[in-house]
């Protein structure tokens, strides 16, 4: 159990919060909806680049029986990719569930990240250091330029073209043996070295982003980012000790309570980071960008569900925050007196139609504050996160929305299909109508109960984390 958990802990050291964006329960599993292999919710690439994907991953499994899911997404929040992969594919099952013959691709957009999470049993085909050649070689120039389609082909084809080796293929149809690894003795001590080798090698490569203090991180807005020497501190020495405890520690009570404080005191600290970040821009009064802030950090209830002490005692604390800083009087930008806000009943008159029907539909709420001495009026949105309206290409309104999706041509075993969508603005009554190709039914050529196609699934495959990451 402490080796398990210990191993659990390596995993997870560059976790700071919880997901903001993409959660691994809300990106779509299209290998369920539509027996795609892509999952492009953001539509990151064409529709035309899905297809030809999904062609080349249904030879490639109908040919060696391995599975590969390609995901891209515009956020994971603050997940890092490797523990969002991780997730994604223990939840997914990509590969067979006796072979664990799947290889998971992310593309996260605004991390400007790939990531390649392997399977036990293309560990050894696809390396890590294989996996990061082909990022750096294939895909990362494409990247560069803002071409993600020929990025994303050019990696899979790499991919495609080690997996179909004969020889690799032979590899990939046999069952992966169990391995008792999390049992030998000398893995902790190796873990502890491994990162002390390369925990200086990832700070030098995130810091140019990853921190608050670095260079490119703007100015204009708080982050709830750790300072570089807040990183080496929480993420380098700390986990070391902690690492050094538990091969001093037989107790699981204690290392249980290790790992407890470890990672509270990783929480309690961004909790500080937000709370200390956003007194100063306070100071400026930048309200609104303040509540923005807060509102994107506001993941405490998760927390206080992991680590009821100290967290539970916090979410109302930070909502109180979060009301005030929003109710809090402006100065006016014109004279410098205070301003007060318009009550919901009063505050229409200040307001445009599309703003008005905006709030009716509760896909944006708008404050109004008006001077008293000058009589200047400030307006203030807030977008309701879990709106199901996004923003009108034509009026710009928070109105547009899919009424329908319809497969116009099922996908059989020797044909692809088509799908229809219908968006259309609630305000100005623009439609918009798209399509795109279903592939062709893909049909494994595992012959054995565990062959992953039926239902248009994956096969219940597993990973222990192999692969690599690659930024630009």
């Amino acid at each position: 159990m402490r080796k398990t958990a210990l191993l659990i802990f390596l995993l997870s050291i560059f976790i700071e919060g919880l997901p903001q964006s993409y959660t691994v329960d809300s990106v779509p599993n299209t290998k369920r909806i539509n027996n795609s292999y892509v999952s492009n919710p953001d539509n990151l690439i064409n529709a035309t680049t899905v297809s030809q994907i999904d062609q080349r991953l249904t030879s490639l499994e109908q040919q060696t029986t391995a599975q590969v899911a390609v995901v891209l997404l515009h956020s994971i929040g603050e997940n890092t990719a490797e523990d969002f992969a991780q997730s994604l594919f223990v939840k997914w099952g990509i590969g067979q569930a006796t072979k664990d013959n799947g290889l998971l691709i992310l593309f996260v957009a605004d991390q400007k990240t790939i990531r390649f999470h392997t399977g036990f049993g293309l560990e050894g085909i696809l390396p890590d250091a294989i996996c990061k050649r082909i990022q750096i070689q294939k895909m990362v120039p494409s990247f560069k330029e803002g071409n993600v389609d020929a990025g994303m082909l050019a990696g899979i084809d790499e991919v495609i073209k080690i997996l179909t080796n004969p020889a690799s293929a032979e590899e990939i149809a046999e069952p992966v043996a169990t391995s008792n690894y999390l049992d030998k003795p000398f893995l902790t001590p190796f873990f502890i070295l491994c990162w002390i080798i390369l925990g200086p090698f990832i700070f030098f490569a995130r810091r140019k982003t990853g921190f608050s203090n670095s260079i490119q991180i703007p100015q204009n807005r708080p982050n709830s980012k750790v300072s570089k020497g807040q990183w080496w501190l929480f993420f380098f020495l700390l986990p070391i000790l902690l690492a050094a405890y538990l091969v001093l520690n037989n107790q699981w009570i204690l290392n249980l309570l290790g790992f407890y404080g470890y990672f509270a005191l990783l929480g309690l600290h961004k909790y500080y980071r937000v709370i200390t970040r956003a007194n100063v821009w306070l100071k400026k009064g930048m309200y609104h960008t303040v509540y923005v802030f807060y509102t994107e950090n506001s993941s405490w209830m998760g927390w206080a569900i992991l680590f009821p002490i100290p967290f539970a005692f916090l979410v109302h604390p930070y909502k109180k925050r979060m009301q005030a800083v929003r109710e809090h009087p402006r100065d006016c930008r014109q004279c410098g007196n205070k301003m007060k806000r318009l009550s919901e009943a009063t505050e229409d008159e200040h307001l445009p139609k599309e703003h008005q029907f905006e709030e009716n539909l509760l896909s944006v709420d708008y404050d109004v504050w008006i001077c008293s001495s000058c009589n200047s009026v400030s307006v203030e949105q807030y977008v309701n996160e879990k709106t199901k309206y996004a923003v009108c290409p034509k009026c710009k309104t928070y109105a547009f929305y899919t009424e329908s999706t319809t497969t116009l041509t099922h996908a059989t075993t020797s044909s692809t299909g088509e799908e229809e969508t219908i968006k259309v603005c609630k305000y100005c009554n623009n439609r918009e109508r798209t399509t795109v190709t279903i592939p062709m039914v893909s049909t494994s050529s595992d012959s054995s109960s565990s062959s992953s196609d039926s239902g248009g699934s994956f096969g219940g495959g597993d990973s222990g984390g192999g692969g690599a990451s690659s930024s630009w």
